[in-house]
């Protein structure tokens, strides 16, 4: 073997060795990264949070952590990144960044989670003055948490895209006697384009041949459109199937006249992720064939800390009376939709897992 081939062998275990060293080490002594990497980890257990929403304020882009709790972003020409990090049922941090400063410490977001207290006997609205800032600041806390589930779902929908498998079930409800006949229907719905943009006061269309409702859709408990039009008062923490959950009850303001909703969601107080929210028109017209709609729907979650639609029912009366006076509550259609499946059309979410504390 000749005598310079142990220096070539150092020479190459070398270049590997340099090659495995992470990109700020190889960049130190020329050219800054393009790139950081941001990591969001859970305050007291140290653990990543997936689907954190990592936003650069200034140009308004978002990115989800994936399941390590990493989002990789590119540094702006001026080497300054404004960032805020958020995830549903912990508290938001917002923080500039320098690429020549951009350690390991500066570049992981460690997130304290929210906790409510909240009276049973004290409700604030942000429709009414009241003195009490303490309840009113918690009431806020409660709205934020629900819009920003709304916002992740926006977002997962997006970066996710898929298509839902809805049964469909129809039941027209006879004035006396029992329902005789149940209509189930398979559908097909695409995430980007299967909810309607919310219309402050107008959300039943009239048509020649009756009308068209919506439902109350996740999206909308997102819209700042919506609260901007509606009062939101926060009860205090209840039960609801056997876990804590805070109740956040939503009604138009006084000068909104046309249809809209008023309701109630339901978000549990320890992870503050949306269990149900349930929903009710006002302001109709009877004389236009809606006197009343009403309903509920539930949640499921594909992906950590990602909330979407499960199931959704709802009931609605069209007839000025009934002939049945034993049952004046009847209602004439009954109607439910469950998402069967979601066939993702890119890439797949990261997938629940189970933390171990």
């Amino acid at each position: 073997m000749p005598r310079h081939a142990p220096s070539a062998l150092a020479a190459a275990l070398l270049l590997v060795a340099l090659l495995r060293l992470p990109s700020a080490i190889l960049y130190s002594a020329g050219r800054q990264p393009s790139t950081v990497t941001i990591t969001v980890i859970d305050a007291g257990g140290r653990y990543a949070l997936t689907n954190a929403d990592v936003t650069d304020l200034a140009t308004g882009q978002h990115h989800l952590t994936n399941e390590y709790g990493q989002a990789r972003l590119a540094w702006p020409s001026d080497g300054q990144l404004r960032l805020r990090i958020r995830e549903v049922g912990y508290k938001p941090v917002t923080r500039t960044l320098q690429r020549e400063a951009a350690s390991a410490e500066a570049t992981t977001f460690a997130l304290s989670k929210v906790a409510y207290v909240i009276s049973p006997v004290q409700a604030t609205s942000h429709c009414v003055s009241t003195g009490d800032s303490a309840s009113l600041a918690l009431s806020v806390s409660v709205l934020d948490q629900l819009k920003q589930g709304a916002e992740k779902y926006n977002e997962f929908r997006r970066l996710y895209p898929f298509v839902a498998n809805v049964e469909r079930r129809t039941a027209l409800v006879p004035e006396r006697g029992p329902v005789k006949r149940i209509l189930r229907e398979k559908e097909e719905f695409k995430s980007e384009n299967w909810e309607q943009p919310y219309k402050p006061g107008d959300i039943v269309e009239y048509t020649r041949d009756g009308f068209k409702a919506p439902i109350l859709f996740l999206s909308t408990l997102g819209d700042s459109v919506f609260w901007e039009n509606h009062c939101f008062i926060a009860r205090g923490i209840e039960t609801f199937r056997d876990q804590r959950a805070v109740r956040l009850e939503f009604s138009p303001i006084p000068s909104l006249r046309g249809p809209d909703w008023t309701g109630s969601a339901m978000l549990d107080s320890a992870t503050s992720q949306l269990v149900r929210v349930e929903f009710r028109l006002v302001n109709l017209n009877a004389d236009r064939g809606l006197r009343r709609l009403e309903g509920y729907q539930t949640f499921k979650s594909p992906s950590p800390f990602v909330m979407i639609p499960d199931t959704v029912a709802a009931i609605w009366w069209t007839r000025e009376a009934w002939i049945d006076p034993r049952n004046p509550d009847r209602p004439d259609v009954a109607q439910s939709l469950r998402i069967d499946s979601l066939q993702y059309r890119k890439a797949k979410p990261p997938a629940n897992q189970i933390i171990r504390r």
